[in-house]
């Protein structure tokens, strides 16, 4: 499996989902595959328990789009019958095995599922009728393994700590925007932090202060776990590439002092 690296841009048409059960957390980012773009959708939810010894084998199917894009997304007017075929396909293997659905990855002109499963016996064969008897004009694509570690959807759909800050990021952003914030403004951009003792606390503030941030120590913090917060300020507009360097370096400071990032807020004055 090829690394997925990620490209920093919003996704919507292809990534429609009607997950819903309350224990999912589902979520987009873009990726590239090896040379080529992608779209992933991922269950973020499933990170906790992973891998779950239930369901140890991988099916990873789906067909191959008629019309695409230059970048390899298939056509607007084409997902619905995607989507479609993906549907059936997921209910046809409900008849034959216990499974997860773990996420979907669409590049190169495919939209492929990737289902973890208790067993594959017949699994193949199924699929072939389903294409056979109802979408014989799709090519489509199989394959099986035993991933008993669930290593596909930790280290290939599920997103790295760079992606995630992105998305994080990009949630507070479009939300701030949506609120009427035009983000044009200088403010101060508050970081908060938690720590386990006061000496690991001021490891990191000390570092953020030789990095040009302003802190403030005298707050009250609601973690029993972790009592010693910190908030950590920077004076600037709200730029994306501006918060995610700034988050970032923040978190991996941090972490190193066995810190934890509890995200950011600029209030306008």
């Amino acid at each position: 499996m090829k690394e997925l690296k990620f490209i920093p841009v919003a996704i919507s048409i292809l990534l429609a989902t009607n997950a819903t059960a309350q224990n999912e957390n589902w979520d987009t980012y873009m990726a590239k595959f090896g040379s080529k773009p992608g779209s992933v959708l991922v269950d973020l939810a499933l990170y906790e328990t992973a891998p779950n010894k239930l369901y140890p084998n991988l099916v990873i199917t789906g067909p191959q789009a008629h019309n695409c894009n230059a970048q390899g997304f298939p056509d607007k007017d084409e997902i619905d019958q995607l989507e479609e075929i993906l549907d059936a396909t997921g209910n046809f293997l409900t008849g034959l095995t216990p499974k997860v659905l773990a996420g979907t990855f669409t590049s190169n002109c495919q939209r492929m599922n990737y289902y973890y499963v208790k067993d594959t016996a017949g699994v193949r064969n199924a699929i072939a009728r389903l294409y056979n008897r109802s979408y014989r004009d799709y090519k489509y694509a199989i394959s099986i393994k035993h991933d008993p570690e669930w290593k596909t959807y930790r280290t290939f759909l599920y997103p790295g700590p760079e992606t995630r800050n992105w998305m994080e990021n990009d949630k507070i952003i479009t939300k701030m925007m949506q609120q009427g914030d035009s983000l044009k403004k200088p403010r101060n951009i508050n970081f908060d932090l938690y720590f386990r003792s006061d000496t690991e606390r001021n490891a990191v503030v000390v570092y953020a202060k030789n990095k040009g941030y302003k802190t403030d120590t005298n707050i009250t913090s609601k973690s029993a776990a972790a009592p010693y917060e910190a908030v950590i300020s920077k004076y600037s507009p709200v730029k994306m590439d501006t918060i995610n360097a700034m988050s970032q370096e923040l978190q991996l400071e941090a972490r190193k002092h066995h810190g934890l990032y509890n995200g950011w807020e600029a209030p306008q004055k």
